[in-house]
């Protein structure tokens, strides 16, 4: 098992395994003050399904990790729900010049559900946890080597909270001063 892809691995145990699935629900809910959709949570159940084979979950592989549950989310349920996945991340918004979806504010504000140790536990295990701090942890400009996982985390979590939040909040209302909640 530990021969397989770090991104198939993410799916089972690391950052993006199953519970990942419900803290991004449960983000949903708290940002828009209802629950997803059927539909919605079917793309929320897809959006990171692209991650299974990927090596680098940051590199060229995994940027594009959005591309396969669009696709399904396509053929399912039309180009909407597609974009709702695509949009979900900036990286491949960006590459793929979409903008970014409702989707966005959930994914990230999810990680305010997450207890650190467990996190840092689970991607230790997978092989991300070398690959976000190599990618994320310099991004963040706290490249401090000393700083502990756990640590680590809790900064990333809160910048990623805050951008979860504030997209929200401006993709709520045409005024930016939305239902979202969190203001």
């Amino acid at each position: 098992m530990m021969n397989l892809a770090t991104g198939t691995k993410s799916l089972l145990f690391g950052a993006h395994w199953p519970p990942h699935i419900l803290m991004v629900a449960l983000a949903w809910r708290w940002l828009y003050g209802s629950w997803p959709t059927w539909r919605e949570t079917i793309a929320i159940c897809l959006h990171d399904i692209g991650y299974a084979g990927c090596e680098q979950m940051d590199g060229d592989d995994g940027t594009l990790h959005p591309e396969r549950g669009a696709r399904i989310a396509d053929r399912l349920f039309g180009q909407h729900y597609g974009d709702l996945i695509r949009g979900h991340s900036k990286g491949y918004a960006d590459i793929a010049g979409v903008p970014l979806s409702k989707l966005y504010g959930p994914d990230k504000l999810s990680h305010a559900f997450e207890i650190a140790a467990c996190y840092a536990f689970r991607t230790r295990l997978t092989g991300e946890l070398r690959q976000y701090r190599g990618c994320l942890w310099n991004a963040a400009r706290h490249d401090d080597p000393l700083v502990s996982d756990e640590q680590w985390f809790r900064v990333i979590r809160a910048r990623m909270t805050r951008g979860g939040i504030a997209h929200a909040l401006t993709i709520t209302a045409p005024n930016g001063l939305g239902e979202a909640r969190g203001r």
